[in-house]
């Protein structure tokens, strides 16, 4: 074999390894690995697209904590620390009042009906005693009341009440607390009659006592709401 390199100097030959053919196995084999590996990146991709789609996105910022009624709550019921939940809202999904601690609703009296999902604010509740912000004198007196749903009763009218059987005036100018709907009958006999919760002094608590003694089976008193703008004028 011939030598390599300068005069006097002697080296063999370098020897070359063969290459291995391209040949079209080895050309599918590239291309079922290629697809492998793309399968596996779109499986990837498609995951965390779907995680993405799930996980709720909040309009309006981060959820702000919110307390929501878990259960219906009726007009005057005191509300139990199981009544409510406290949630995360996003601020453009909740009222500006809405009450962010347990700790304010809990003992507080609800001033209308609560429904379940509802968020919680000041304006539904009366307070942890239904007389608070009233003189000294005054009772809480609950009286049954004909269709008040109809006139719109609410916590803080001023109303009269006229009794059904004799058209009497048996109160005037007084501060309503609560309101009770009504409550469909269930099985025999009738339903509960819906409810008002008055602020009363001795004297409207007496006169109020004597019209619900005259009253006969099945009769209520008729609730006036008085005008908002004053307490001279009648709706």
């Amino acid at each position: 074999m011939a030598a390599s390199g300068g005069p006097g100097r002697w080296r063999p030959a370098r020897r070359h390894s063969p290459a291995w053919p391209d040949g079209p196995r080895r050309r599918h084999a590239r291309r079922s690995r290629w697809r492998r590996w793309a399968s596996a990146g779109l499986a990837a991709l498609a995951v965390l697209v779907t995680v993405g789609a799930l996980r709720p996105t909040p309009a309006g910022g981060a959820g702000v904590p919110t307390v929501v009624m878990a259960r219906d709550v009726a007009a005057g019921e005191p509300i139990a620390a199981d009544d409510v939940i406290l949630t995360a809202r996003p601020r453009g999904q909740r009222p500006l009042a809405a009450l962010s601690s347990p700790e304010t609703v809990v003992g507080r009296v609800a001033g209308a009906s609560l429904a379940a999902n509802e968020v919680v604010t000041p304006g539904r509740l009366v307070g942890d005693d239904l007389l608070t912000g009233q003189p000294g004198d005054r009772v809480a007196v609950s009286v049954p009341v004909l269709d008040a749903a109809s006139v719109g009763v609410r916590p803080g009218n001023h109303i009269d009440l006229y009794a059904t059987g004799t058209g009497m005036r048996a109160a005037s100018d007084v501060v309503v607390l609560a309101v009770r709907d009504a409550q469909d009958a269930q099985g025999l006999g009738s339903g509960a009659p819906a409810r008002v919760t008055l602020a009363l002094d001795p004297g409207q608590a007496t006169e109020v006592a004597k019209a619900l003694s005259a009253l006969q089976a099945g009769q209520s008193l008729v609730v006036a709401v008085r005008h908002r703008a004053g307490a001279g004028s009648q709706q």
